[in-house]
């Protein structure tokens, strides 16, 4: 009975010593294992860091230009229109808008007749209140038509200012206005032809028309004389920037010109007699000049055509046709005419443009992918992709910018680039022969 008591300690400390040697021996297992993973780890770390890493793309066809950026004078033929008497001016169509024959633009409302002025008001507010709520009735629907159609070009109106409010100018908003009240008004005048069979409306019509003869209205009327597109912004120049000036423009007239344009702002509010208040300008064609600084005038022959770009605008003037062009030191003087935009132009008198000087088309690539630019040769090598290879390949750069190179293959070469071929923009991570995969 003793002795078994005796041994129980023994069997416990060599039960003790096992687990702890199991213990040590799962742990180290576990260190052991965890050494391997982190190994593993940084192992595949290394091989995607050493691992090829080009950037490619399929080469295409493409177009280089180079331009040339200048500020053009905007030359037209322009009648302007003063006004008869010191008053009042009231437009009677919108900036920018095509004014056929006939048509009134404007008039001019005589000092002192503030009162009859505000009567006139009333009478034709109260013509568009009545007017409109004949028309809602439904039974007149050839002024529903009018309406609608008003309705599309304030709607027009309205998107422009959200426009110029989104992005922060306001410098357009008297003008925007009244476009609104010249429309508004120009609605109401054909809404007074339609018969609405109301004779609240009758006698509105006859008091409007008293109103106007006591203001002496048909006086101070500007009328139309011959079609085109209207502009209340004027600048002094209407007279000396003609048609016919084109052909004896010099170098320093350009300047000058350039130098005092000053084109003034929407007329509105009281103008003096014999003032300018606005001018029309044929719609069918119009003149840029242009000082190009440091450019050889034989880049534009007379009678080729040629593409005018307005970056700020975000326009394209094509089809300009060259109608002169002369040096005039280090710089050419070139003047286009051309019958594009004339309406989107007719408030202005200069623009900043780009004209294109020349024109290369090839097989199109980004500078960064030139290996080794040889300029005196202008060769350089590519990286392309072939068989799942990089190979290395000569190429003749037959013309290039700060970004792109219109490069073409050389026949002797073994390996050539052509449309579709994969092509290494990124040369200095990778070397040739190296595989990158199918």
């Amino acid at each position: 009975m003793s002795g078994r008591k005796a041994g129980l300690p023994a069997e416990r400390l060599i039960r003790i010593e096992r687990r702890k040697a199991r213990n040590r021996a799962i742990t180290l297992s576990i260190m052991v294992m965890a050494i391997m993973l982190v190994t593993v780890l940084l192992i595949i770390a290394v091989m995607k860091q050493a691992k090829p890493n080009p950037s490619l793309i399929f080469i295409q066809e493409g177009k280089l230009v180079h331009t040339v950026r200048s500020t053009g004078l905007l030359i037209r033929e322009e009648q302007v229109f003063t006004a008869p008497a010191t008053g009042l001016l009231k437009t009677l169509v919108t900036e920018g808008s095509r004014a056929a024959k006939g048509q009134k633009l404007a008039m001019v409302i005589p000092e002192g007749k503030e009162s009859q002025l505000a009567d006139l008001l009333k009478c034709e507010n109260d013509l568009i209140s009545l007017q409109t709520e004949l028309m809602n009735t439904g039974k007149v629907p050839g002024a529903q038509a009018i309406y609608d159609e008003s309705a599309a070009t304030l709607n027009a109106i309205v998107n422009l200012i959200r426009s110029d409010i989104t992005r922060g100018t306001l410098a357009n908003m008297s003008a925007y206005a009244t476009n609104i009240q010249v429309v508004l008004e120009q609605r109401t005048t054909r809404l007074m032809t339609i018969d609405f069979k109301d004779s609240r409306l009758d006698t509105l019509k006859a008091k409007k028309e008293s109103l106007e003869k006591s203001l002496g209205l048909d006086a101070g009327l500007l009328t139309c004389q011959q079609p085109g597109i209207v502009s209340f912004r004027t600048d002094g120049l209407e007279t000396l920037l003609t048609p016919a000036a084109v052909e004896t423009l010099t170098a320093s007239q350009i300047t000058e010109y350039l130098r005092q344009n000053k084109v003034t702002g929407l007329k509105e509010g009281t103008v003096q007699k014999d003032e300018p208040v606005l001018r029309i300008s044929a719609n069918h064609q119009q003149f840029i000049a242009f000082l190009l600084p440091n450019t050889d005038a034989g880049l534009f022959e007379v009678d080729t055509l040629t593409e005018i770009i307005l970056p700020d605008d975000g326009l394209t003037i094509p089809n300009s046709r060259c109608v002169r062009s002369v040096a005039s030191g280090s710089d050419a003087l070139v003047v286009f005419k051309t019958e594009s935009k004339v309406e989107r132009l007719s408030d202005r008198r200069t623009i900043n443009a780009e004209l294109a000087l020349s024109a290369t088309s090839g097989l199109k690539v980004p500078v960064s992918a030139l290996v080794d630019f040889d300029s005196d040769l202008s060769q350089a090598s590519l990286m392309i992709v072939s068989g799942g290879y990089i190979r290395r390949c000569l190429v003749d750069v037959v013309d290039l910018d700060r970004e792109f190179a219109i490069i073409r293959a050389i026949e002797t070469e073994q390996y050539k680039p052509a449309v579709a071929t994969v092509l290494v923009v990124n040369p200095a991570s990778i070397e040739a022969g190296e595989f990158i995969g199918d």
